[in-house]
């Protein structure tokens, strides 16, 4: 009887183990790409007489957001390892984050298909893409919300 619970402590211990060197692996992994992205929007600034100064602006403010969403998605690694609970405030501000860069590639894409039959589907995904910004704030604000009455109620 003594040798069951013993056995599901050391599972239960290998099991923890494999998953704290998973995160940690994909935080190694987010890293290495963060850095890259920043080296490629540095090489961006170097490119300016070859896009020009709107498209390397725009460039980079897509590597920077980009940083942004693998700087939330470490600390959500970390908040994980460290108090081994998921919160769902970062992965909103992941996502509008996303719906942002997704809807500065479109804003560009728009001035260049002016006029062709892209332009009507440009324009329908902003138009989405607006309303998934309004709803991801929206659950945002009630998250922060919930979590700042929460410890009073407690």
């Amino acid at each position: 009887m003594d040798q069951k619970p013993n056995k599901q402590f050391r599972l239960s211990g290998v099991v923890e183990l494999a998953e704290r060197a998973a995160y940690y692996g994909a935080a190694a992994f987010l890293i290495l790409t963060m850095a890259l992205v920043f080296v490629s929007a540095v090489m961006n600034v170097v490119e300016i007489p070859e896009l020009g100064l709107l498209q390397t602006a725009l460039e980079i403010l897509d590597k920077v957001l980009l940083i942004f969403i693998f700087t939330e998605l470490l600390g959500t690694i970390n908040t994980i390892v460290r108090e081994r609970e998921v919160v769902a405030e970062p992965f909103l501000l992941i996502g509008l984050i996303a719906v942002v860069r997704r809807i500065l590639a479109v804003t560009a894409s728009i001035e260049q298909s002016l006029g062709s039959p892209e332009f009507n589907q440009l324009l329908t995904e902003l138009g989405v893409l607006t309303a998934l910004v309004i709803s991801l704030a929206i659950a945002l604000y009630f998250t922060r919300r919930m979590e700042s009455s929460s410890p009073a109620e407690s």
